[in-house]
């Protein structure tokens, strides 16, 4: 895809142009970000890249909707910006594909003197990303930002911003909203005391990271049926691994047997890691034992989900294209079943 930018020489321009596809002519581009505010040539603009068939972002304001400005008799920002929202809006019900994008203060130099809250360049995009993936048409959008952008750093000394710190945030409250293929069980299991049966296992095994086996063929195989369902015994199938390898009063003992597992692993996934994508042919049943909070599942939409370290076991329909990433400087460890058939 191939962008159009005006008004490149800095501020949120110059932030689109150095990250995006940049062609050098309206004629040549997919898409035509009308960001430059010159008087009323966005609108000029607007109705030229309309002629030319072009996909139209139109940075607008949310001055727009305060055309009023109680310290001066004349606000020509706030109307031009209104004709542009208004042209957009013709363009629109015309057929067109356009959208104007009425924003709140962002945080560029041209407002670096405003001390209200500000929205990050990077936020823009992604919402002009949010907009050309949408299946839909949509008119124009108002975004303002909700609360005062302070620098932060994190444990790699970059610049993080309150915002995009929020965001990261809010994933973990709308991963149930996304991920249709995992749901949380009743039972709760002790955590501290599996994590010390994990280390009586570490120190027998000389065990520090990928898996051991729970459950085997004869309840004394650590290492057969590890990994793929390719490397398990020719003849065999993973309801078969079903004699646990452990104490039969440990924690985890008591998870596999109220859980009705069967194969149950323990995975240490080390830092620093992605599986492949891929699926499996009967789904699973996960208890995390030690997790970190950039460690993710996927579902088959290919959305990012958190699992916590709460006791719970969580479901998971793995026969869907998924995978695991762990993306921090430690181990996530998981304690992974079959799921009985329902």
């Amino acid at each position: 895809m191939k962008f159009y930018i005006n008004g490149i020489r800095r501020g949120l321009g110059k932030y689109l142009h150095d990250r995006l596809n940049v062609v050098e002519t309206l004629e040549e581009c997919d898409v035509f970000i009308n960001c430059k505010h010159d008087k009323f040539k966005q609108v000029d603009l607007l109705y030229k890249a309309c002629e030319l068939g072009k996909r139209v972002i139109s940075i607008g304001s949310y001055a727009s909707d305060w055309i009023y400005h109680p310290k001066k008799d004349v606000f020509n920002y706030a109307v031009e910006k209104k004709a542009l929202r208004d042209a957009n809006s013709q363009m629109f019900d015309n057929g067109h594909e356009v959208c104007c994008l009425n924003l709140g203060y962002i945080d560029t130099e041209r407002s670096c003197e405003i001390t209200e809250s500000k929205m990050t360049c990077k936020s823009v995009l992604d919402n002009i990303e949010w907009l050309l993936l949408h299946p839909h048409r949509i008119k124009e959008i108002t975004i303002t930002p909700r609360d005062k952008i302070h620098d932060d750093r994190n444990k790699d000394d970059s610049l993080v911003t309150s915002e995009q710190l929020r965001i990261s945030d809010n994933l973990y409250d709308y991963t149930s909203m996304y991920a249709a293929q995992y749901k949380q069980l009743p039972n709760t299991y002790d955590i501290e005391i599996i994590q010390r049966e994990i280390n009586t296992l570490k120190n027998m095994h000389g065990f520090s990271g990928g898996q051991l086996m729970l459950q085997s063929l004869n309840g004394e195989d650590f290492y057969t049926g590890l990994f793929q369902l390719d490397r398990m015994p020719e003849g065999s199938v993973e309801a078969d691994f079903n004699e646990l390898n452990i104490p039969d009063d440990w924690e985890m003992a008591r998870f596999i047997k109220e859980e009705g597992l069967t194969r149950t692993r323990l995975i240490v996934m080390e830092e620093k890691q992605c599986y492949t994508m891929h699926f499996d042919p009967s789904p699973r049943i996960h208890l995390v034992i030690k997790t970190n909070p950039w460690a993710f599942m996927t579902d088959n939409k290919w959305k990012l989900f958190h699992i916590p370290a709460d006791g719970h076991p969580y479901y998971f329909d793995t026969t869907k294209t998924h995978t695991a990433i762990n993306s921090a400087l430690e181990d996530r460890i998981h304690i992974v079943g079959i799921a009985p058939l329902k």
